[in-house]
């Protein structure tokens, strides 16, 4: 039996193009693994914490192999939680929507609360940076919209926005 979390980052709802895909592939996959069990995180409706502050203390006391103080103790407990509930799934399923040629920004934030270092990854001058959930697979279901002119002219565009 395996656990599949299931991040769903569009505040669409019920309009998202990526909510209804994922959820067919989920109804597909359930057929399939009936003894699986499928948890949903909302990012649109999870309280993230914002990498400020104490927080913020916490993550390069980390780099610099420092204790942490009790405050930075404390606020670094909820980033903590998060990662030990995402690493706590065998598989995950991503929806999302592209949006400005990137992912969505709570999505974004999300990201940057699992990368951490001890956590989720490790550095050494020798093996360079490491990766510390393995083993587990992960499938994106990613859509997008929106309308172009036809005179616009879409590579140039990209160009542009990357300069």
């Amino acid at each position: 039996m395996a656990k599949i979390l299931y991040i769903e980052a569009s505040p669409r709802k019920d309009r998202s193009f990526s909510i209804a895909t994922a959820k067919v592939f989920l109804e597909a996959y359930k057929a399939n693994h009936s003894t699986d069990s499928i948890t949903t995180l909302d990012l649109w409706s999870k309280s993230l914490p914002s990498f400020d502050g104490y927080i913020l203390q916490s993550k390069y006391a980390i780099f610099h192999g420092l204790e942490h103080t009790p405050e930075q103790k404390k606020a670094w407990s909820e980033v903590e939680a998060i990662i030990a509930h995402f690493i706590s799934f065998d598989k995950y399923v991503f929806s999302f929507p592209m949006w400005n040629f990137a992912i969505p920004y709570r999505l974004k934030h999300y990201i940057d609360i699992l990368v951490q270092p001890t956590y989720t990854f490790s550095y050494t001058p020798q093996e360079g940076y490491k990766g510390l959930v393995v083993g587990k697979k992960a499938c994106l279901i990613c859509s997008r919209g929106g309308v172009i002119q036809k005179e616009l002219n879409f590579k140039n565009m990209i160009f542009s926005f990357l300069i």
